[in-house]
C-alpha cells in the first residue's frame, strides 16, 4: 500500500475567524456531567488499579476472539464466543415497564476506529448525557481510555462489548451500543482482568482458511467486520488525527470492503458517522447550524486522492466511480462527519461545547437508524428480536466455519420467516423448483402446482366442489398465484445479469440489489440496477392453467364414480409430474437442506408432520393419498410407502415405510400432564399402573393421539410419547436424571450461608450436570430430535418465553404463533420445559430465553384442549385425562434470594410455586366446559399425607411419593353419560375404569356407504380395531 500524504488543505480550513462575541463555557451542572462521563466522579481515571472498573465492565461482552491451549497440545484453539449479553438486553427491554412493547426491532451502532481514538469515552457520553441515565442503577458504560502514560497506546476495550441506550430501551426500537476493539488489533487493557467471559458464552470452533493461526489483529481485520458491517444501522468510524484522512478513509474503505465483500442479498446499507473526535485543531463554523460543513470540508479535502492515490484509483476504476462520495456510497447509505471539540484545547474546548455536540450526534445515530430501519421494513429484512437473534445465531456460526461463501442474507431471511400463506408456500417452492434452470423446468413447475390446486380442492373436507377448471382456479385461487410469482421475482429470483469478461452471474435478488451486481463469492462484478430475466409471469399462469384443464379432461375421461376415486386419480398424475420435475433437478435430493421445510413438499398446502426414512417430512393428507397398500390389504389408519414422494428414495433397509394415521371416526385421546419437578415420579407411577391395568404389553403413549406436557411433566411426554418408552423404563431413566441432575453450586444449599451464595450465582444447580443427565436419558433410543411423526401420536411441551407460554411440538416446525422451532434434540426440549427459575438457568433456544412452562401452565389441560381443536377442528373424544403431581393442604415454601431473578420473573415464580397442584387450573377448566367435554373428562392428582407439599427439588422425597402413588386410590364423581357402563355405575377405583376405557378406546367404526331407502338411512361399515393381528397386544385384547 502506498502511503496516503497528509492532507493539509483540510487543516487549512479549520482555523476560521470565531465570533468573539460568542462567549462560552461550562455550568457546575455541566461540569459534573462531564466529569462523570470521563471516569472522574468513579475514580475510574485517576484510579491505580483499574481491575475492579474492567471486572464489572467484562459483563458487558457480547462476542470476541478466545484462544486456548488444551493441557498436553502445543497448539492454540481459537473459538468465536458469543455471550448472552444480546439476548439478556433484549430480554430486559421487552420487560422494562408496562408500556414496554411485546414486539421490539433492535438497533445496532457500531464504534469503530483507530486505537485512542476515544470510542469508549465518546459511547459514555451518550449514555450518561442520555435524559433517561437516571432511571438506571446501575448503568452500564465503557471504561475510559487512558489519557498519559503507556496505557494510553494500548486498545482500552477488548473484543466487542455492547451497551443499551437508556433514551430508547424498552421502546419499539431499542438502540444498542457495540464499542469493538480498536484496528490495530494491540493487546488491550482489558485483557488483563476479563477472563472469565470466555467460559459462559457459546464457541465456534473457527476454520482457518489458510492453515495460519487466527490471533487478535486478524479477528479484528477480517472477523468482526463481517460481522458489525452486516448487522449495523449505524457505523461510527471515531478519529482524532486531522491531518491523516486520506489514511483513515482508505483503512475505513477497506473495513468495509471486508463485509461488503462477504455478504450477498444484502436489503439495505448501513450509514456512516465518522466522528473527528477532540482533534488538535477547532472551527467555530463547524459547530454552527449547516450540519453538512464538516461533511463537505471532509470529502473536499480527500477528493485529489481518487486520482492521485493508487489504492483510491484503483478502486475507482474498478467500478466506475468518478468521485470519493460515489465510491464512499458502495459500501454505506449515507455519510456523515461530526466534529467534537478537544477537552481543554482553543476556545471551543469546553465541556459545554463537548456534550452539546454530543447531543447532536445522539441526534444524527437516532435518526440515520430510524432511516436504515425503514429501509429495511421495505424489504422485509427489519428484524423484531427473537429473529434479530436467530440471524446473529446464523451469522457467528458462519464467520466461524471459515467458508469462502460470504453471508447470504435472503437465504437467512428464508429460514427465519416462515410462510403463513398459501402465496408465501408457493413463492418458496418457485425459488426451489426453477433456481437455476428457470427455462428447462417452466412447464414442469406449473404443472406441480396445478395437480397441487386439484388435490387441494379435493381434501376431505371439500366433498361438494364442483369439479370444473373455471372452479379450481377461480379468481382468488388465480390472485394467489400472481402474489406467489410476485414474491418469488422479488425476494428468490436472482438477478440475470452476466459479467462480460468473467462470465460470472449476479446473485442477488431484486430486494437484495443494493449493493449492485455480486458474485457468487461477495465480489462486486458491476454497478447496476436488478436485471429481469424471461420469466413471464402471464406465461407461467397461463401454463398452470393448461395442465390443470388437462388433468381434469383426462381424468373426468376416466369416469371415476365417487369423489374418492377423483382423489385417487389427482394423485396419480400429481405423483407423475413431481417425478417429472425431480428428473430436470427440480425437487430436493436426498440429504439436503430443504428437507425441514414448513409447508409440505408433497402437496404445498399441508403441514409437514410425519418423517419418512430419508428424512424428508410430509403432512398427513400426503401419507393418506400416496399409500402404496395394496387394495386388497388396505385396513382403515395404517398406510405404506414404498418410497418418498418427494426424492424417490426407496433403497434404504427403512424401506417400505409403514406408520399409523388416526382413522376419521376415532374418538381422540388426550393426555395432560402437570408440572412439579421431582414429584413427576406421582405421575410416572400413575401412569406405570394405568399400563400394567390395560394389561396389553403396549407403552401407554401408545393409547393417547395427543399429549401435553409441562416442566417434568414435558419430559414424561417426551419419553412415553416421541420415544415411546413404557412407563416402567421411564421412572428408571426419571431416577437417573434426578439422582445426577440435582448438583448444587458451592454453598447455594448451605444451610446459613445459602441465601447470600444464591446472590452471587445465577441459579442454585449446575445447569450443566442437568443437561449432561438429560442427554444421557434420551440417547440411547430413537428418535433422538422431537420434530415429525413417527407415529400418529402427537406430543408438545409447554415453555415460557418473554412472559408468555410458547409450545415445542413433534407436529408443528415452529417459528410462528405460538410455536418455537422444534428442529431440536429431545433432551434440549427437555430443557426448554423444566428450566425452573431459581434452580437452573434459562435455555437459549430460537432467539428466545425458555425457562419452566410451568410459570404460566403449570397444568396443561386447557392448552391440550385447545391444541386438540386445532390440529382436528370439530373433533369427538373418547379420554381426556389430567394428572398431576400430586397436592397437600399448603404449597411448599418458596426458595430465599429470589432477588436473583427479574422482578417480573419473581412475580411468575411464586405463583408456580403457590399452584403447583395443578387444582386452579383444573377447576377452572371444568367451569368452562360444557357436559359434552366434561363427560369424558377426569383427572388423577394424588393428595400427600403431610400438610405442606414437597419442593421440586426434594430428591430425598422421592421413593416415599412412589410408594404413595402406588397405594393411593383415586375416586370421580359419579356421572350418566353416553360412555357410562351399560350395567350401571360402578364402584371401585377410578383408574380402573381408566384402563377400562382405554383399552375400549382401540376399537373404532369404519364407515363404508350410508344410503337412504325412502325413510330409513342405511349406514354400512365395519368394526375396526387399531391393532392389526402381528401388533403387541392384539391376542391378549381378544382373550
Amino acid at each position: 500500500m502506498s502511503a496516503a500524504p497528509a492532507v493539509n488543505g483540510f487543516a487549512n480550513t479549520a482555523f476560521l475567524p470565531r465570533n468573539q462575541t460568542h462567549k462560552r463555557g461550562g455550568s457546575k451542572k455541566t461540569e459534573t456531567k462531564w466529569n462523570k462521563i470521563k471516569g472522574v466522579v468513579s475514580n475510574i481515571a485517576s484510579s491505580f488499579s483499574p481491575a475492579s472498573h474492567f471486572q464489572r465492565d467484562e459483563t458487558t461482552k457480547w462476542f470476541g476472539l478466545h484462544i486456548s491451549s488444551p493441557p498436553g497440545r502445543k497448539d492454540r484453539i481459537a473459538t468465536l464466543v458469543e455471550t448472552t449479553r444480546f439476548s439478556s438486553l433484549l430480554e430486559e427491554s421487552l420487560h422494562f415497564n408496562k408500556r414496554s412493547p411485546k414486539r421490539q426491532y433492535p438497533s445496532i451502532c457500531s464504534f469503530v476506529g483507530d486505537t485512542g481514538a476515544g470510542k469508549s469515552t465518546l459511547i459514555r457520553s451518550l449514555i450518561f448525557d442520555s435524559e433517561r441515565s437516571l432511571d438506571f442503577d446501575p448503568l452500564d458504560a465503557p471504561v475510559p481510555g487512558a489519557q498519559t502514560g503507556s496505557s494510553a497506546i494500548r486498545s482500552t476495550t477488548g473484543e466487542v462489548n455492547l451497551y443499551l441506550d437508556p433514551s430508547t430501551f424498552g421502546t419499539v426500537s431499542p438502540m444498542f451500543y457495540a464499542d469493538c476493539e480498536g484496528l490495530l488489533g494491540t493487546e488491550p487493557l482489558a485483557a488483563e482482568h476479563q477472563t472469565e467471559w470466555a467460559r459462559y458464552g457459546q464457541r465456534y470452533l473457527i476454520e482457518s482458511k489458510d492453515g495460519k493461526p487466527v490471533d487478535r489483529r486478524t479477528a479484528v481485520k477480517t472477523i468482526y467486520p463481517r460481522f458489525l458491517y452486516i448487522f449495523s444501522d449505524v457505523i461510527c468510524y471515531v478519529n482524532r488525527n486531522h491531518r491523516a484522512w486520506a489514511e483513515s478513509a482508505l483503512r475505513l474503505l477497506d473495513w468495509s470492503k471486508v463485509g461488503v465483500q462477504n455478504t450477498i442479498n444484502q436489503h439495505a446499507l448501513p450509514a456512516l458517522i465518522i466522528v473527528l473526535n477532540g482533534p488538535t485543531l477547532e472551527n467555530e463554523a463547524w459547530l454552527g447550524d449547516d450540519h453538512e460543513v464538516v461533511t463537505d470540508a471532509f470529502f473536499q479535502a480527500i477528493e485529489k486522492e481518487i486520482s492521485e492515490t493508487t489504492e483510491f484509483r484503483e478502486l475507482a476504476q474498478k467500478h466506475g466511480d468518478k468521485t470519493m462520495r460515489q465510491l464512499f456510497a458502495r459500501s454505506f447509505s449515507s455519510v456523515y462527519v461530526h466534529y467534537i471539540p478537544l477537552e481543554g484545547f482553543g476556545a471551543l474546548g469546553t465541556s459545554l461545547e463537548i456534550i452539546n455536540q454530543t447531543n447532536r450526534l445522539a441526534k444524527r445515530v437516532r435518526r440515520d437508524a430510524e432511516r436504515v430501519q425503514a429501509q429495511r421494513a421495505e424489504s422485509w429484512t427489519r428484524f423484531d428480536t427473537t429473529q434479530m437473534s436467530q440471524v446473529v445465531h446464523y451469522a457467528f456460526a458462519h464467520l466461524a466455519s471459515g467458508s469462502p461463501e460470504p453471508f447470504d442474507f435472503g437465504q437467512c431471511r428464508r429460514q427465519i420467516s416462515v410462510p403463513d400463506t398459501t402465496e408465501g408456500n408457493f413463492s418458496d417452492f418457485l425459488g426451489l423448483s426453477l433456481k437455476n434452470e428457470m427455462e428447462a423446468r417452466f412447464d414442469d413447475t406449473a404443472a406441480v402446482i396445478a395437480t397441487s390446486l386439484l388435490r387441494n380442492s379435493l381434501s376431505a373436507n371439500k366433498d361438494d366442489i364442483v369439479l370444473l377448471p373455471s372452479v379450481v382456479f377461480d379468481k382468488d385461487t388465480q390472485a394467489i398465484c400472481t402474489r406467489a410469482i410476485s414474491q418469488f421475482l422479488d425476494s428468490k429470483l436472482p438477478c440475470a445479469y452476466i459479467d462480460p469478461d468473467s462470465g460470472e452471474k449476479c446473485v442477488n435478488t431484486k430486494s437484495g440489489h443494493r449493493i449492485g451486481h455480486q458474485s457468487a463469492s461477495g465480489d462486486l462484478l458491476r454497478d447496476g440496477s436488478f436485471v429481469v430475466g424471461d420469466f413471464n409471469s402471464a406465461k407461467f399462469l397461463l401454463a398452470v392453467q393448461s395442465e390443470l384443464e388437462a388433468t381434469m379432461r383426462e381424468i373426468n375421461s376416466s369416469g371415476p364414480p365417487n369423489h374418492c376415486d377423483w382423489r385417487r386419480l389427482a394423485a396419480v398424475h400429481h405423483r407423475l409430474n413431481i417425478d417429472a420435475l425431480r428428473r430436470r433437478g427440480g425437487y430436493p435430493a436426498l440429504h439436503v437442506e430443504d428437507q425441514n421445510t414448513s409447508f409440505c413438499l408433497g402437496c404445498l398446502f399441508g403441514r409437514p408432520e410425519y418423517r419418512l426414512p430419508c428424512e424428508h417430512v410430509i403432512c398427513e393428507t400426503c401419507v393418506e393419498d400416496f399409500d402404496d397398500t395394496a387394495v386388497d390389504n388396505k385396513y382403515p389408519g395404517r398406510v405404506m410407502h414404498k418410497c418418498c414422494i418427494i426424492c424417490d428414495s426407496r433403497s434404504s433397509d427403512k424401506w417400505p415405510f409403514v406408520t399409523t394415521i388416526r382413522p376419521p371416526l376415532c374418538g381422540l385421546r388426550v393426555l395432560s400432564l402437570d408440572g412439579g419437578g421431582v414429584r413427576g415420579i406421582v405421575e410416572l407411577t400413575v401412569l406405570n399402573r394405568l399400563e400394567k391395568e390395560i394389561g396389553l404389553g403396549i407403552p401407554i403413549g401408545s393409547f393417547f393421539d395427543l399429549i401435553v406436557g409441562t416442566s417434568t411433566g414435558g419430559i414424561i411426554a417426551l419419553g412415553i410419547g416421541v420415544q415411546r418408552r413404557s412407563a416402567t423404563e421411564c421412572i428408571s431413566l426419571f431416577r437417573d436424571i434426578c439422582r445426577e441432575g440435582f448438583e448444587a453450586k458451592l454453598l447455594t444449599k448451605s444451610r446459613f450461608f445459602g441465601w447470600a451464595a444464591r446472590w452471587f450465582r445465577s441459579s442454585i444447580y449446575k445447569t450443566d450436570v442437568l443437561e449432561t443427565a438429560l442427554q444421557e436419558a434420551f440417547e440411547d433410543k430413537e428418535p433422538k430430535s422431537l420434530y415429525a411423526l413417527n407415529s400418529s401420536c402427537r406430543v408438545a411441551v409447554t415453555t415460557t418465553a418473554k412472559e408468555d407460554c410458547h409450545l415445542i411440538a413433534n407436529y408443528n416446525t415452529g417459528g410462528k404463533d405460538r410455536y418455537l422451532d422444534s428442529k431440536l434434540p429431545l433432551w434440549k426440549a427437555a430443557r426448554c420445559t423444566s428450566a425452573a427459575p431459581m434452580y437452573f438457568e434459562h435455555v437459549s433456544h430460537a432467539g428466545h430465553e425458555c425457562r419452566d412452562g410451568g410459570l404460566k401452565e403449570n397444568n396443561p389441560i386447557q392448552v391440550a384442549l385447545n391444541e386438540s381443536r386445532k390440529i382436528w377442528e370439530d373433533p369427538t373424544y373418547d379420554v381426556i385425562l389430567s394428572l398431576g403431581s400430586g397436592q397437600a393442604r399448603y404449597p411448599a415454601t418458596e426458595p430465599v434470594s429470589t432477588a436473583i431473578i427479574p422482578k417480573w420473573l419473581a412475580h411468575l415464580f411464586s405463583t408456580l410455586v403457590s399452584t403447583m397442584n395443578g387444582e386452579d387450573a383444573w377447576n377452572r377448566f371444568r367451569s368452562s366446559q360444557d357436559g359434552r367435554i366434561l363427560e369424558r373428562a377426569s383427572r388423577f392428582n394424588l393428595r400427600f399425607d403431610g400438610s405442606t407439599e414437597p419442593a421440586l427439588d426434594d430428591v430425598n422425597a422421592i421413593t416415599s411419593m412412589e410408594t404413595a402413588a402406588k397405594k393411593a386410590k383415586f375416586y370421580e364423581r359419579p356421572s350418566r353419560s353416553p360412555f357410562s357402563a351399560t350395567s350401571g355405575i360402578i364402584q371401585g377405583d377410578a383408574l380402573d375404569r381408566m384402563a377400562d376405557k382405554l383399552r375400549a378406546s382401540l376399537y373404532f367404526f369404519d364407515l363404508g356407504s350410508v344410503t337412504k331407502h325412502g325413510p330409513v338411512t342405511v349406514i354400512h361399515g365395519w368394526i375396526c380395531c387399531r391393532l392389526m393381528p402381528n401388533d403387541q397386544g392384539f391376542k391378549e385384547l381378544l382373550s
